[in-house]
């Protein structure tokens, strides 16, 4: 059992948890119904549909509080916080200026700055809600809360390539950094960098600030301080495959029917974000912070933006 709230009595350091999901309910009610603007644009779904997993997080952790189970009442009270933060940001942001009406459509490279307040600004006012659950964590578990939000050591040793090839992150860093780019310029060869104009070189610059953004605001979110509390009272492999999970399902795209064609790509994608989250979760914990698991992250957002550009 990872050091935290002990297993026969999860309310025993921390208080009671149906108290602060109570509260939290009170206060959700009328901001995710009452308090939104009217027809606005949402960041991913309208406010009220953030209570049903509020709500159903929010019983699992108070069921996991009476039968004295620690690590179903922490990791399920702190899912439900997190639904409970992005829907009170869901109401502030309905009341948010689009960003790109701000911007003249006659100034120059007006594309490009569109692009970067659109996607680099949007992304960035995570920070937000984010900012919320490290409020709500800190004060609900008081001296026993655990996060990583710190740069880390990227010194630290690891054998994620093999046992036989120990060394540090920083170093395994470049390693899969040269190979991006290896393969950047393969891809580019591939393509043609004759048909590469000025217009794709903006448009990659936004995409590349607005995927720095999304990529740290993610790892604050899932590395920074959903994995450290999942330690507390789990064993540190299982913490990492719940906040990859976690991960994946966040990037799950709706389908419209069941059909074959539309469920196996999706099913691929959650596969293959596990397994992302695996690594980065991996990299935060063993360098105990974010730079490293943020650059991976980055990395990985630039090749995924440098062929939807491309084509």
């Amino acid at each position: 059992m990872a050091e935290g709230i002990p297993e026969q009595s999860p309310d025993h350091k921390f208080g009671s948890c149906g108290k602060s999901l109570g509260l939290m309910l009170v206060i959700g009610l009328p901001v995710f119904f009452a308090l939104p603007a009217g027809q606005t644009s949402r960041y991913f779904f309208a406010a009220p549909y953030y209570l049903l997993p509020f709500a159903v997080l929010a019983i699992i952790a108070m069921i996991g509080e009476r039968m004295h189970k620690a690590s179903v009442t922490l990791t399920a009270w702190a899912s439900a916080t997190t639904f409970f933060c992005y829907g009170c940001f869901e109401t502030i942001y309905s009341w948010f200026p689009s960003g790109a009406a701000l911007l003249p459509a006659d100034i120059p490279a007006a594309a490009f700055w569109r692009e970067l307040v659109t996607y680099a600004g949007n992304r960035g006012l995570q920070i937000i809600p984010i900012a919320l659950l490290a409020f709500i964590m800190a004060k609900y578990l008081k001296e026993n809360w655990r996060h990583r939000l710190k740069i880390g050591d990227p010194s630290t040793e690891t054998g994620i390539l093999g046992e036989k090839q120990v060394m540090p992150w920083s170093k395994v860093g470049i390693r899969i950094f040269f190979y991006f780019m290896l393969v950047t310029v393969g891809f580019l060869v591939t393509k043609g960098v004759g048909g590469w104009t000025t217009g794709h070189s903006m448009a990659y610059g936004a995409k590349l600030a607005g995927g720095a953004a999304n990529s740290l605001v993610e790892e604050l979110l899932f590395r920074g301080l959903l994995q450290p509390v999942f330690e507390m009272v789990l064993p540190p492999g299982s913490a990492n495959i719940l906040q990859a999970i976690f991960f994946s399902v966040i990037h799950y795209g709706f389908i419209e029917s069941f059909s074959f064609a539309e469920v196996i790509p999706e099913l691929v994608k959650l596969i293959m974000y596990v397994g992302i989250g695996l690594f980065l979760g991996r990299a935060a914990r063993e360098t105990n912070g974010l730079l490293i698991p943020w650059l991976f992250h980055f990395i990985i957002t630039s090749a995924i933006w440098l062929t939807i550009v491309a084509r």
